[in-house]
C-alpha cells in the first residue's frame, strides 16, 4: 500500500512583532517544513555578498524599501532550490505584487494571517533585543540571552 504524503506550501503573514517567527520555528520543529524567513534571506544575502544581495543594499544604503523585483528573486530562487519540500514563508509577499507573482510562480496551499492586537505588538517590541553581530532576537521575559546585558550599541539593539 502506498502512502502520500501532502507537501504544506505556506505564507504566514503579520505586522512585525505579530509572532511569525516563533510560530513558524515550531511549525518548521514540529513538521518538517523548511522555514524561510524574508528577513534572514536579506540579511543573510546581504552578509554574504551574493548578487541578489547587492542588489539588495544598494536600495538599503539608500534608505529605500528593498524592490518587489528582488525580493521576488530573491525568495522565488530559494524556493527553487528546495522544490519537492515543504516551506513555510514569513514576511513575504509584502505588496500585491509579490503577492500575485509568488502565486503564479508556486502553488501555495495557504496563507496563514497572524492578526494580533496593536497594544500586545507594542509590548511584545517593546521588550525586543537584537544582537546585532549574528542578528538573533530575543525577548526580555520569554527569551531572554543566556548571558547578561550589559548595553553596548554596538552589538545590542533595541527595537
Amino acid at each position: 500500500m502506498s502512502r502520500f504524503v501532502k507537501i504544506l506550501r505556506a505564507v504566514m503573514i503579520g505586522a512585525p512583532g505579530s509572532g511569525k517567527g516563533t510560530i513558524s520555528g515550531r511549525l518548521e520543529r514540529d513538521f518538517g517544513v523548511v522555514h524561510l524567513s524574508s528577513g534572514d534571506l536579506l540579511r543573510n544575502n546581504v552578509m554574504q555578498g551574493t548578487e541578489v544581495g547587492m542588489l539588495a543594499k544598494a536600495f538599503i544604503d539608500k534608505g529605500e524599501l528593498v524592490s518587489d523585483e528582488v525580493m521576488i528573486k530573491l525568495v522565488d530562487d530559494v524556493l527553487q532550490e528546495i522544490e519537492g519540500k515543504g516551506w513555510l514563508v514569513d514576511g513575504f509577499p509584502r505588496t500585491i505584487h509579490q503577492a500575485e507573482e509568488l502565486d503564479k510562480r508556486r502553488h501555495i496551499d495557504m496563507v496563514i494571517n497572524l492578526d494580533v492586537p496593536f497594544a500586545t505588538i507594542v509590548e511584545r517590541i517593546r521588550q525586543r533585543w537584537v544582537h546585532a553581530p549574528s542578528g538573533r532576537i530575543y525577548h526580555t521575559e520569554f527569551n531572554p540571552p543566556r548571558t547578561p546585558v550589559s548595553y553596548c550599541k554596538d552589538v545590542w539593539q533595541i527595537c
